[in-house]
């Protein structure tokens, strides 16, 4: 809400529209995510739902300035539709994506960007329209524009960074860090206790394990 309420520089209609909107959105890609999950998997998740709203978030940060509440509601819907299946995507083409984040943030941010060809109105943005609201194609080839440049561009840096931080320090824990913990392999401590449910995880039984040794060595 700060963030797009926000990018109107004043307490206006703007900011207020944006506002609704991004209200909207999230309740949108909320329902469109449970409703993949019910149909796909026979029942919605707790997680759905937090993926879902966040999806509609993503969508609606590009556009919330630009569409009005319908458009919104529809960016939101389709966001949360269409992430539901994404995520499911870097089991298929093998995506280190532990986050998520090439299924919902990048999926929603595109889908959010290109919509605003669709569902741009003049009274939001002052001038250009959408297809839907009589603008033509013109603000959709705008949009699929702004999507590949911009996409290019943050992918050409953040790869550089990244191949640089991999240089100098190393960019990836070891595996064996990974299935263990990071918590407990760097901070020799873990922040949840899987094991109060009666579920011990590995990282948990490597705890009581050291907690044994170093009472048997007292």
């Amino acid at each position: 809400f700060g963030f797009n309420g926000g990018s109107a520089l004043g307490a206006n209609g703007l900011a207020a529209s944006a506002l609704l909107n991004t209200q909207a959105a999230g309740c949108t890609g909320l329902l469109g995510w449970l409703l993949v999950e019910k149909r796909r998997d026979g029942h919605a998740t707790t997680l759905g739902a937090a993926s879902g709203a966040v999806a509609g978030l993503v969508a609606i940060t590009p556009s919330c300035g630009s569409v009005d509440l319908l458009g919104a509601l529809v960016i939101g819907l389709a966001a949360g539709v269409v992430c539901s299946y994404a995520v499911s995507w870097k089991f298929r083409f093998g995506f280190d994506d532990s986050l998520d984040v090439v299924g919902v943030h990048f999926v929603a941010g595109v889908i959010g960007t290109v919509l605003i060809g669709l569902f741009a109105t003049a009274t939001m943005t002052g001038g250009p329209a959408g297809l839907l609201h009589g603008g033509g194609l013109a603000q959709s080839g705008k949009q699929l524009v702004a999507v590949v440049v911009v996409g290019a561009y943050a992918f050409a840096t953040t790869y550089g960074i990244g191949r640089a931080i991999d240089r100098v320090m190393g960019f990836r824990a070891p595996e064996e860090h990974e299935l263990t913990g990071l918590d407990l392999a760097v901070h020799a401590e873990t922040a949840y206790d899987h094991g109060v449910l009666g579920h011990g995880t590995t990282a948990h039984a490597v705890v009581l394990t050291h907690s044994s040794d170093k009472a048997s060595t007292t």
